[in-house]
């Protein structure tokens, strides 16, 4: 039963109250719930969790996957010096944190995330499960690295250093553009795609 406001009764007899947390990687909405025996107590723990979700937190950087790419992630993050904390998650490297499967319990700690492996369907996939938990995926330019202000960089994506992305270009979601490698004006890269070091991609190409 519907009772307005996003807050309904469930057949379990508790009230559950609905809020938007984030959204996915095509816009839609991820919703949260928050669950009481009154309808009050629902709408009160929404709005605990809404500040929570307004709140100012700190630029802490979460990376999933250690291996030799999530090394140079970090040490790219690390020149931009705008993250507090940078951590990673791995299912192998004692470094990390956690595992790659438990990125749910960082969110609040860390709010920033990018999937950083070479491996395309799994970066893809990292990158939904991170947009669903409502992390914000930011996209990483190397301070070296040249763009243009007419270019578009899709969230999750990498630019690492020395490379160079023309003007009008179009880079989509969770690419890698690798150390060198030229992106010339007008060229259209596909997401999820790794240009290689040294690598020039042509309009048309």
């Amino acid at each position: 039963m519907r009772t307005g406001n996003n807050i309904r009764l469930r057949t379990d007899g508790r009230f559950e109250a609905r809020y938007i947390k984030g959204r996915d990687l095509q816009g839609h909405a991820i919703y949260g719930y928050c669950y009481g025996k009154t309808s009050e107590e629902a709408a009160k723990k929404r709005e605990r969790a809404l500040r929570e979700l307004t709140s100012v937190r700190e630029m802490n950087l979460l990376i999933l996957g250690a291996g030799s790419h999530g090394q140079e992630v970090r040490e790219l993050a690390e020149s931009l010096r705008v993250f507090r904390k940078i951590a990673f998650l791995d299912d192998e490297n004692p470094e990390a944190i956690g595992p790659c499967g438990r990125l749910e319990r960082y969110v609040g700690e860390y709010p920033v995330a990018i999937a950083a492996v070479g491996d395309q369907a799994l970066r893809m996939r990292w990158m939904g499960d991170l947009a669903r938990e409502g992390y914000v995926l930011p996209v990483l330019i190397h301070p070296s690295a040249v763009v243009s202000p007419s270019a578009r960089l899709g969230y999750g994506s990498v630019v690492c250093a020395r490379a160079s992305v023309g003007s009008g270009a179009v880079v989509g979601a969770g690419c890698i553009i690798s150390s060198g490698a030229t992106i010339d004006r007008n060229a259209v890269i596909q997401d999820g795609t790794h240009i290689d070091c040294g690598q020039v991609v042509r309009n048309g190409e």
